[in-house]
């Protein structure tokens, strides 16, 4: 084991990239940022200030090759995820990089080839749920067997709004992919088939997508369904509920009290999922500093980042023909095979 502080490089520093940072330098304290990338030089240089940074670029692959940054962090806009996770696979550094791995299942399998061309993992996939307690509590009930056999899954995710009106292909691919991921994860199976469909953000603007409906099926016989709402005004929540045989498990986001005043009751709901995500995105930095102290990153594989790709193409698919699609997941390189 290596015990000497990770000395991490971070690309991008607006509010994902930023949140990053912060974790890294306050919460985790076998990590060291040394290197920042951003356009916004400004931005990034409040960002240094902060964390202690000692180098700043404005190109991605100089902060990868620099030979004082040992393991890279992604958060920079989604078409560059895979082309930077590649070159730090070029130069054999682990990584972290943002969901989604790339913009496309053709982009993120590339990612793939690159990894195993290489013979071990480098890769971890920002699917930050599986360190969220609430989602592990679900994880370790269904593990248990205590349900029995896993029959459906039903995800909730809602934003409370966008900056302008997003494309159906923005929705599934930057918004649903999460939740692709949670339901291959939570029901350990790989889906078969999708169906999608939208409403619209406006009806003059039928690419554009407020709410993204998805029905699942698995390889062993189960069904799914995730619900994803961009553009719901009040708040943001997330929530998945696993049924099985013998009973049922579901998270619950609404962690604030719940008040009784004047003939009402009612809880707050977070913002935005940097206050839902909170904890989870500590434990995410933590365990995978963790785990490249022990020799290899152990979350969310790029295996995991190119099946969701591969099933929200489909369901990208599904939503412009209005028409069922099949998913043919291949077979799973040994390297991306946990015990």
């Amino acid at each position: 084991m290596n015990n000497h502080p990770i000395k991490v490089g971070v690309i991008g520093t607006g509010g994902m990239g930023g949140r990053h940072v912060n974790n890294l330098t306050n919460e985790v304290a076998a990590a060291q940022v040394v290197a920042l990338m951003d356009v916004d030089t400004t931005r990034m240089a409040e960002v240094a200030k902060v964390c202690g940074a000692t180098h700043t670029f404005t190109d991605g692959e100089t902060l990868i090759n620099h030979p004082d940054v040992e393991a890279v962090l992604i958060a920079a806009p989604d078409r560059f995820h895979a082309s930077l996770t590649k070159a730090c696979i070029a130069v054999g550094k682990p990584v972290l990089c943002e969901k989604p791995l790339a913009t496309s299942a053709a982009e993120a399998v590339e990612v793939v080839k690159a990894e195993v061309a290489g013979g071990k993992r480098l890769v971890q996939v920002g699917f930050m749920r599986e360190y969220d307690p609430a989602h592990l509590k679900v994880k370790e009930v269904l593990d248990s067997g205590v349900l029995g056999k896993r029959l459906a899954f039903w995800g909730s995710h809602i934003n409370a709004f966008a900056e302008a009106p997003r494309t159906v292909e923005d929705v599934i691919t930057n918004s649903v992919v999460h939740d692709l991921h949670s339901a291959r994860w939570l029901m350990g199976d790989e889906v078969t088939k999708v169906f999608a469909s939208y409403v619209p953000s406006k009806p003059d603007q039928p690419a554009t997508a407020r709410l993204v409906l998805v029905q699942l099926h698995f390889r062993n016989g189960a069904i799914g369904q995730i619900e994803c709402n961009a553009e719901a005004d009040y708040g943001y929540e997330v929530d998945v509920k696993l049924t099985g045989e013998t009973g049922s498990a579901q998270t619950n986001s609404l962690r604030s009290a719940l008040v009784h005043q004047k003939s009402s009751r009612g809880q707050w709901v977070e913002d935005d999922w940097l206050q839902r995500f909170d904890t989870a995105y500590i434990n995410e930095a933590r365990e995978w500093v963790r785990s490249l102290q022990q020799g290899a990153p152990t979350g969310p594989s790029a295996w995991d980042g190119y099946v969701s790709m591969l099933v929200a193409d489909a369901c990208v698919a599904s939503a412009k023909s209005g028409k069922p699609e099949a998913v043919d997941v291949p077979e799973m390189p040994v390297i991306y095979r946990r015990a």
